[in-house]
């Protein structure tokens, strides 16, 4: 009979909370539609007050705010692509559940690349190596952020080496922990880094968002042969190449590479810069965009 009450009354404080959190999606999304272009305001209750009302299902509460984190992302990801409470409803969750693996992973690839964000990803990472430091996946993961958005070499190659001594550990990442031993940093290790990722990838969503990143990888890589190119020719004629195909015609570049953003590449005759006709540029990684605003903005004072 007490263990029925005790059921009942925790079924009941879950119902409650499962209320709690749906009617503060809709608030936010009526403040959303009220004022647009305000700053978002969110109530995210504390870990240790919820728990005393979730009387042991902690698990369960975690992924009733789970659920309205994965709601949250996808209404932004469909909408303004900013996500400033992201951060906050991940940690919610895991403080509830550390052991969530699943919520570190989708951390680990949306707080950086979506969110802009590294350093939240890898906080959150921290965290989920405190509670499972056998877990390859997380060491991975912080490996690769290091290497790509730090440029933190040392600790990306002591992160996989990490991940690669966990138990079950597929082979790639022994691969890739050999490459930034050996300080082979390039273009094609940051390629088959998102290429793993991708095949990885937990969702559509989170596809997409790693396939956008692959295109940059890529298009980056292609400007930067391209413009090598450039100074070449430009070293050898004392003067920049009207176009790509002059350059095909010199034995410079095999060919002209198809514009990623569907437009085409091109050469700014002041400069001797490649560029896309799109207006688009690459997100540059090794640095994150949040860093470089701010610093930019430090720059501009």
């Amino acid at each position: 009979m007490v263990g029925a009450i005790r059921h009942g009354v925790a079924g009941l404080g879950i119902v409650l909370l499962a209320t709690l959190v749906a009617w503060s999606g809709t608030r936010l999304d009526e403040r959303r539609a009220a004022f647009a272009g305000a700053d978002e305001l969110i109530y995210l209750p504390d870990a240790n007050r919820l728990r005393p009302l979730a009387l042991g299902y902690d698990n369960v509460l975690a992924d009733v705010i789970w659920f309205r984190t994965i709601d949250y992302f996808g209404a932004h990801y469909a909408t303004d692509r900013a996500y400033p409470w992201l951060e906050a409803m991940c940690d919610l969750v895991t403080d509830l559940d550390p052991r969530a693996r699943h919520v570190y992973r989708f951390a680990a690839l949306i707080l950086p690349w979506e969110a802009h964000d590294p350093d939240a990803a890898v906080r959150l990472l921290d965290k989920g190596i405190r509670a499972m430091p056998q877990a390859w996946n997380l060491h991975y993961h912080r490996g690769v952020i290091q290497y790509l958005f730090k440029g933190d070499f040392a600790s990306a190659s002591a992160d996989l080496t990490r991940a690669a001594a966990q138990p079950g550990a597929p082979g790639f990442v022994a691969r890739f922990a050999a490459i930034l031993q050996t300080q082979q940093q390039g273009p094609q290790t940051t390629i088959a880094m998102l290429e793993q990722m991708r095949d990885q990838a937990m969702s559509e969503q989170t596809r997409q968002v790693v396939e956008r990143s692959l295109r940059d990888a890529k298009a980056a890589w292609e400007i930067q042969a391209l413009e090598e190119a450039v100074r070449t020719y430009r070293g050898r004629h004392s003067a920049l190449p009207k176009s790509l195909a002059a350059m095909v015609r010199d034995g410079l570049i095999k060919f002209v590479p198809e514009d990623r953003y569907g437009g085409h590449y091109e050469i700014d005759q002041t400069t001797g810069a490649v560029r896309s006709s799109t207006g688009k540029v690459p997100m540059r990684l090794h640095t994150s965009p949040l860093a470089a605003r701010l610093q930019k903005e430090a720059t501009h004072r």
